[in-house]
């Protein structure tokens, strides 16, 4: 059945029959097509103009693809967001200035090294952006570089210096499943998307699996298009898009220092009246599809969880209190166990943040629902066959909280996962 995902948003959802979440299909109505289109779970729609190469740097594994480079034939517009950090990496940094003037050629992607609290950082990004710059022929202002994985570790610039040295003549055309594969870490495997309409084409890759409560888009996640705007144009629909996909799904409530969402075009293709509305709506539905992705595929992850609130007082307090029922260890393990424990969802959406509006909670106002079953509702448990609930949680791959304050006039979807034993097994060698 066709779910529509928010009430003024052309996006709508339908739950596949398999319990993989990363298999339901996220599709929009194209008004110059007259029918609906759907997301494509790969990258069969590529832009034109791009050359790649993906390598084994030795950064990650030996002989694991780990240095990636995306490299427009001319310069094009460009757009990014990236980490609210106070601690951010050097590609960040590098990256924030390269974007100021909205354009771009280059998209370098290091894994497994953040580059983050090093001693040379700073010294060893400009001069990797040189030497990428050098190497392919095109201006260091138009090279966008990101890193992620350990943080604390210098580049290993050896390893670096030896990947680009006759990285020009390894490029070739589209390859982006390559990239998207050689950008992972813990990821279970890569996670892409694309659509095409018209001659309009947008795709999408995305990496991560744990650190993962964006504050500004998220991981890393890389847009590639061919629509003709400029680099303003881009970032305005990239944050808008960001705003209720990757700035609303939580992993573990912890915010990358490397987080970057970035858009590249090579502005091939002419956009204008319901032809731009249509882009407008794939890079939402992209966007969508990438982040319940990201949260069903997370570390240790066996349970999407969708948790939506309603409440009178802002759409900001209704997302803050969504996350903060998903963020809770509490719910996260019961959710895992099967346990409709929902005293625990009344826990979280008492607990403090000097960031609400929202005052204190009547118990008399609030509804909650399980799986769609009433289980508290005006100050009242409801009486309902636990059990029964308790199986359907333990069950399913697919979980769904909601909460409802007062009259409920503004809402917020919020996209998490249940805390596994597999999570902590996974974090608790991770450098090692």
């Amino acid at each position: 059945m066709k779910q529509k995902l928010f009430e003024d948003w052309n996006a709508y959802l339908d739950v596949a029959p398999s319990a993989d979440p990363s298999d339901d299909v996220v599709r929009f109505h194209s008004r110059v097509l007259g029918r609906d289109v759907n997301i494509e779970p790969s990258l069969v729609h590529q832009p034109t103009g791009l050359r790649t190469a993906a390598l084994c740097a030795g950064i990650k594994h030996e002989g694991t693809l780990d240095f990636s480079v995306v490299k427009l034939d001319a310069p094009g517009s460009a757009a990014a967001i990236f980490t609210k950090s106070l601690c951010p990496s050097y590609a960040v940094l590098a990256g924030r200035a390269a974007l100021a003037d909205g354009c771009a050629q280059v998209l370098a992607v290091i894994s497994k090294n953040a580059n983050v609290f090093t001693p040379t950082g700073e010294q060893d990004t400009r001069v990797m952006t040189g030497w990428l710059a050098e190497e392919l022929g095109v201006a260091p202002g138009d090279v966008v570089p990101s890193c992620t994985g350990v943080i604390g570790i210098p580049l290993p610039m050896e390893k670096v210096r030896a990947a680009v040295t006759g990285l020009s003549a390894k490029l070739r055309p589209g390859g982006l499943d390559d990239i998207a594969r050689a950008i992972l870490t813990t990821d279970r495997g890569p996670k892409v998307c694309s659509v095409r309409v018209g001659d309009a084409v947008v795709c999408a890759m995305a990496k991560g699996a744990g650190m993962i409560e964006p504050n500004m888009a998220t991981m890393l996640a890389y847009f590639f298009t061919n629509v003709d705007l400029d680099g303003a144009a881009l970032r305005e629909v990239l944050a808008e898009a960001a705003g209720r996909t990757f700035n609303s799904l939580t992993v573990d409530s912890d915010t990358s220092t490397s987080d970057t969402l970035a858009m590249f075009s090579t502005r091939a293709v002419p956009i204008a009246g319901d032809a731009r509305a249509d882009w407008v709506d794939a890079v939402r539905c992209l966007a969508i599809k990438l982040a319940r992705d990201i949260v069903a595929q997370s570390e240790g992850a066996t349970k999407l969880i969708d948790c939506t609130v309603k409440l009178d007082s802002s759409e900001s307090d209704a997302k803050l209190t969504a996350k903060k029922i998903v963020n809770s260890p509490l719910v996260k393990t019961a959710v895992h166990g099967g346990d409709p424990n929902w005293g625990r969802i009344v826990m979280a959406i008492g607990k403090p943040d000097e960031r609400l509006t929202l005052g204190a909670i009547d118990r008399g106002d609030v509804v909650i629902r399980m799986m769609g079953q009433v289980v508290f509702s005006k100050a009242q448990p409801i009486s309902i066959d636990l059990p029964a609930l308790a199986r359907s949680i333990k069950s399913s791959t697919r979980v769904s909280i909601e909460v409802v304050i007062g009259e409920g006039r503004h809402a917020a979807t919020v996209w998490g996962c249940d805390l596994s034993h597999r999570y902590v097994d996974i974090n608790s060698d991770y450098m090692t």
